[in-house]
């Protein structure tokens, strides 16, 4: 019983766990990819296709085409995969009278098998919004739709959970919408990213803002100076501390010794008070410890007195018993009868 309940425990402390991990999961940066017009044609203003003039450039993928992207983040100091949630851009699924199946048939699964799925700490993920599942993992089976505004959840893996959601204003060619740190605030709004900052698989930043802590903490300490002393002093203080440890177990074992020394030293006085003892009476007791004459004498004082023993004559009675054991027939063969032929 004790085992199915541990098993059960564990089952539920491993849900909690991965729960827990995809809510660590967020929404960090997407990217509309403008038409193919304005990437052949970029200088041409007057392109009715075109949403505006100038360069366009796009992150690419495994194919050398630059789609649509969404980029997912972990932010958690834990490694979570992201394997079996989803993605989607239909409203619809936010219909609670809707079934789990319903809705993930309405969404984008990301597939399991795929070693870059398992995010580390802080690590981020691009998924192409292209429509091409057939191109492997990072690929969605929907298209962000560039000159509108393009809604995006993340579902955890029961297809009930919203994870994150963002809406995409309609965004400049080459602009992303990213979310990014605000230290006055102290928290996490979107802004609309110029093509010059916008950052696939990395850190979002603008001007002094950052969700990266690493590269803020390179800002402030270009020379690393203020590492060092940190880590001087973290190493400096675990020795320290090691110092104090071991002193003060050293000290616990020298007391435990010396405390087997002083019971050893007193085994060895009485024993030398016996021997002492034995030596002065050992001529009336020869060599048999004094306490052992007392015990004997006393328990046999104690059985006489207390009348311990049954009173008995001392005289054997044995009495003749008939047997067939001692019949001499039963002891010695027949003799063979012996037949002579006339």
């Amino acid at each position: 019983m004790k085992k199915y309940v541990l098993f059960a425990f564990a089952l539920l402390s491993s849900a909690v766990a991965v729960a827990q991990g995809a809510h660590d999961f967020k929404i960090n940066e997407v990217y509309v990819s403008v038409p193919a017009c304005c990437q052949q044609k970029a200088a041409e203003a007057d392109s009715a296709e075109c949403c505006a003039a100038g360069p366009v450039a796009g992150y690419q993928d495994e194919y050398g085409e630059t789609p649509s992207w969404i980029e997912i983040a972990n932010t958690s100091f834990s490694t979570h995969d992201i394997r079996n949630c989803f993605l989607t851009t239909n409203r619809d699924v936010l219909n609670e009278d809707l079934s789990a199946p319903e809705r993930i048939d309405m969404m984008s699964l990301v597939p399991k098998g795929d070693a870059r799925t398992n995010l580390k700490a802080k690590q981020r993920i691009v998924f192409f919004a292209d429509g091409k599942v057939n191109r492997g993992t990072l690929h969605t089976n929907f298209s962000l739709k560039p000159g509108e505004e393009n809604w995006i959840a993340l579902y955890d893996g029961n297809g009930v959970t919203l994870l994150d959601s963002v809406l995409v204003p309609v965004l400049e060619p080459g602009h992303s919408y990213a979310r990014i740190y605000n230290k006055d605030k102290d928290a996490f709004e979107w802004v609309d990213v110029a093509p010059d900052q916008v950052t696939p698989a990395a850190p979002n930043e603008i001007g002094d803002n950052t969700d990266d802590k690493t590269a803020e903490w390179k800002k402030n300490d270009p020379h690393g100076i203020a590492m060092a002393i940190i880590a001087m002093s973290i190493v400096f203080g675990c020795l320290i501390l090691l110092f104090v440890f071991f002193h003060i177990f050293g000290w616990v074992l020298n007391r435990i010794a010396k405390l087997k020394r002083v019971q050893g030293i007193k085994q060895v006085a009485e024993a030398g008070e016996k021997i002492v003892v034995m030596a002065k009476e050992g001529a009336e007791t020869k060599g048999i410890e004094m306490e052992n004459y007392v015990a004997v004498i006393g328990m046999a004082l104690h059985e006489y007195m207390g009348n311990m023993h049954d009173v008995e004559s001392g005289v054997l009675t044995i009495e003749h018993h008939q047997s067939a054991w001692k019949n001499k027939d039963h002891m010695l063969r027949h003799a063979p009868e012996i037949h002579h032929n006339h």
